[in-house]
């Protein structure tokens, strides 16, 4: 009777540890201290995972051992391993891959792309008005980016390199002419590399929500993501994050899309689902 009594109470101590498990949550990183809008979108993960701790408990964010390219980083989370969560614009082959929670975490404005550029050609930009004329020129991406898919298909020119700081180092020796870049992401960048400014007159538009993506092996992390966003929006400190975060909170007046010439994009690599949670997103107006 004894030895029962003392495995019952092992068993009831173990379902209480797991119960009140800690969960180790694993984050991507791709230049140490540089790239200051990962900042956002860490903010972000850390405010779905404070929303969701009554329904899952505690957590512990923890930086992935070494940096990696965002290719590299798709491939550890579709084989749940090294990494937890990453950031990223959604394709309809990124969410048969992985895991999405479809909720824009830029909150309608990822779409938008304004260009990064070298200094002292500013002239050449101001002269485009349609976009026959932007297409003579070449834009530069990551070979593996959704976003040069979208520029083939809608027939712009495209030179493509394997990460961001080769694109920017290609940008500043004239390999390409402009650089498309998501509202929040310019500004910090041209104070990292030098010889480049951002383009004040035209931007591009395509639908492209950025989401959050887990593992498909991980349906508990994307259950708490999606609860803790979810809470987050409807309590408000969703938006309060978005408007007053460093990245986020002056995108909008820094961009001034009203003043800028702005050419539509189709976008045919979108998932029918995220087609419906983009037809539920307020139109912007400037």
């Amino acid at each position: 009777m004894h030895s029962f009594y003392s495995i019952f109470i092992v068993i009831l101590f173990s379902m209480s540890s797991v119960a009140h498990a800690t969960d180790t949550i694993f984050y991507p990183w791709y230049d140490e201290g540089k790239f200051k809008e990962d900042a956002y979108y860490l903010a972000l993960l850390k405010l779905a995972l404070e929303n969701s701790k009554e329904e899952f408990g505690e957590y512990q964010l923890k930086k992935a051992i070494q940096p990696m390219f965002q290719n590299r980083a798709i491939v550890e989370i579709k084989n749940n391993r090294n990494l937890s969560v990453i950031w990223t614009m959604t394709s309809q082959k990124r969410e048969q891959e992985l895991n999405p929670i479809r909720i824009p975490i830029l909150r309608g404005l990822g779409g938008y792309r304004i260009f990064l550029i070298k200094q002292g050609q500013q002239d050449t930009f101001s002269k485009i008005k349609s976009a026959k004329q932007l297409k003579k020129l070449f834009a530069g991406q990551g070979y593996d980016w959704p976003d040069s898919y979208i520029l083939t298909d809608n027939h712009y020119r495209l030179i493509t390199g394997p990460g961001h700081k080769t694109l920017f180092n290609m940008l500043q020796h004239g390999r390409f002419d402009y650089m498309p870049r998501a509202l929040h992401e310019p500004w910090n960048e041209i104070t990292m590399f030098k010889g480049l400014q951002v383009e004040s007159s035209l931007a591009l538009h395509y639908p492209s929500p950025y989401y959050f993506f887990v593992s498909n092996d991980n349906q508990k992390l994307k259950k708490r993501i999606e609860i803790g966003l979810i809470k987050a929006e409807k309590n408000g400190s969703f938006l309060r994050l978005f408007d007053s975060h460093p990245v986020t909170k002056n995108m909008l007046t820094s961009a001034k899309l009203g003043q800028r010439k702005i050419f539509n994009l189709k976008n045919s690599f979108l998932s029918k689902q995220t087609q419906e949670v983009i037809e539920k997103v307020a139109p912007l107006t400037f």
